[in-house]
């Protein structure tokens, strides 16, 4: 047992153990180290000698490449709450409830996690680049068409494709982090990822509060002011985002999945309490001898699409996310991750109701300030989770013999737990009490601080137990969470009316208690789970 973490009774390697902390030589080849402060880590996946392989991207390629998505991704994040201020604003001028108006933003979830299941498969058929490129134009036209619309029906059809083209930032961001950036690399740039889209869920309701409210701009120029940002970020991921899908599996490229995954143990090797030896860890190929083209030029990796095609077919890539439901990291993630965040868009959602209500009336304006605090603790925490996250794996694997679990990324969700349930109770008990109403907005920042917190080791612990099929995992639980999440915005601005704040906030606070709980188990039996899926590629690697 490493540190709580079971061992498996079946494979010699469990796919996602890797070697971080010593140099060795393993399979004839030498493993490839990082450089200056990482320089007594081993590069987890093992970057190949071709100069088109991104993992050997020169620094400010891969820099411009990760920065501009995320640009991409903090748009994706201000889409939805875009008129969060005005609920009952809009729902006034369109004579219908708040809850009708609020409504509207459920049509572009549904949307974008129905999406997501078909822009996946082709991310994987034809590669990342021209996703990510028609995903902005949907998202730059479709915004001039809310800003036109003339009636209800129409404003909500360019809702819907809106969400169409967010799904490509929500899904495919993490697996280009995979593609990109090595293991040790990944907490931070997730977490950065993640505060970008926090950034703009929070600063899009600052901003537009006072657009809304405006006497010579209104709603429609939320999306004016929008269509100019996508239009920045078309050109932005036209110029800096090459294709960064890349064939692990050709001759002589390094492969980072298990290099015994069918030497299953006997009952009698299961139960040795052996020291852990080079083949526990990723393999590592020596490929030096092998030819390589040279790397793309600049214009030619401007083309729309690169000419990547992957080799399965489209029929068996559309169907291939829906096996993962079988993966119990999968449900985990669903558990700790989608629901959770699905309670903070709730938030979001409802902070028109909750702070324009008794006691506080704020007005449409001062309920889109009530985002400043959420929006410093996204901040402050984007420079805590991702090294925080990476650290959590190096400690583990110091105190293992130099062996990485995947499992070592979840030490920070205690944070989550404890961040985010208090949150939630303290700020039904403030707000019953009739506190002042800076506690109710402290409240809101710690929740999105555990959040943030929290999401960095989930996701980067997907890509690293399902990292050649993130793109797959992703839009599936995104998928899940969006049709749960349209489901409560379908009543969440009725229910905190009908039940009250106090009923509300802590029903949920219990419910964020029980989905965080669900990484004591996965903790504990993580490393089984990654044996059970590595064993069964007819269902999770059919390739």
């Amino acid at each position: 047992m490493a540190l709580g973490v079971l061992e498996d009774r079946h494979l010699e390697h469990v796919p996602g153990t890797a070697l971080l902390e010593e140099l060795q030589k393993v399979s004839g080849g030498v493993a490839k180290k990082g450089t200056g402060r990482s320089a007594h880590i081993i590069l987890v996946p093992q970057p190949s000698d071709d100069p088109r392989d991104p993992l050997n991207w020169p620094k400010w390629k891969k820099e411009a490449c990760f920065w501009s998505i995320c640009y991409g991704a903090g748009l994706v994040g201000a889409v939805g709450p875009l008129l969060a201020p005005g609920y009952v604003l809009l729902g006034q001028q369109w004579g219908v409830s708040a809850n009708t108006a609020a409504a509207t933003n459920g049509d572009t979830i549904l949307a974008l996690g129905c999406f997501m299941m078909l822009q996946a498969p082709i991310a994987v058929k034809y590669g990342r680049r021209p996703v990510f490129l028609l995903s902005m134009l949907i998202l730059f036209t479709c915004s001039i068409w809310s800003a036109v619309s003339q009636g209800l029906p129409s404003f909500l059809a360019s809702r819907v494709f809106q969400g169409c083209g967010m799904a490509a930032y929500e899904s495919l961001v993490t697996a280009t982090i995979g593609d990109i950036f090595f293991v040790h690399q990944r907490g931070f740039r997730v977490a950065i990822w993640g505060l970008a889209i926090s950034l703009g869920i929070s600063i899009a309701p600052i901003a537009n509060g006072y657009v809304i409210a405006s006497d010579t701009l209104g709603w429609r120029w939320c999306f004016w002011l929008i269509t100019i940002f996508h239009g920045i970020g078309l050109l932005l991921i036209f110029f800096f985002v090459p294709e960064t899908a890349y064939d692990r599996k050709s001759p002589g490229v390094v492969e980072t999945s298990s290099i015994a995954g069918s030497d299953e143990k006997t009952p009698e090797q299961s139960s040795e309490k052996d020291p852990v030896s080079v083949t526990d860890v990723e393999a590592v190929v020596d490929c030096r001898s092998q030819q390589y083209l040279p790397a793309k030029s600049f214009l030619t990796e401007l083309k729309l699409w690169s000419g990547y095609v992957s080799n399965v077919s489209m029929f068996e890539v559309f169907f291939r996310p829906f096996p993962f439901i079988l993966s119990p990291v999968i449900w985990f993630t669903i558990f700790s991750y989608g629901l959770t965040t699905c309670w903070l868009v709730i938030l979001s959602a409802v902070s028109s109701v909750v702070f324009g209500g008794p006691p506080y009336n704020f007005n449409t304006s001062q309920v889109g300030l009530v985002s400043i605090g959420p929006l410093v603790a996204g901040l402050i925490t984007t420079f805590i989770a991702g090294p925080l996250t990476d650290y959590s794996s190096t400690w583990f694997a110091k105190h293992n013999k130099g062996i990485y679990e995947p499992e070592s990324r979840m030490y920070v969700m205690i944070f989550m737990l404890i961040l985010e349930v208090a949150g939630y109770a303290f700020w039904a008990l403030m707000q019953s009490k009739n506190v002042h109403w800076i506690g109710p907005v402290i409240m809101y920042s710690i929740i999105n601080a555990g959040q943030g917190i929290g999401s960095t080791a989930i996701v980067t612990y997907v890509i690293d137990v399902h990292r050649k099929h993130s793109p797959e995992c992703f839009a599936l639980i995104n998928f899940i969470k969006n049709l749960i999440l349209y489901g409560f915005s379908q009543f969440s601005v009725e229910w905190v009316q009908n039940m009250g704040v106090l009923h509300t906030f802590g029903i949920l606070a219990g419910l964020t208690a029980i989905c965080v709980l669900t990484a004591v188990p996965m903790y504990i039996y993580g490393k089984r789970c990654r044996s059970w899926i590595s064993r069964h590629p007819a269902i999770f690697d059919r390739e």
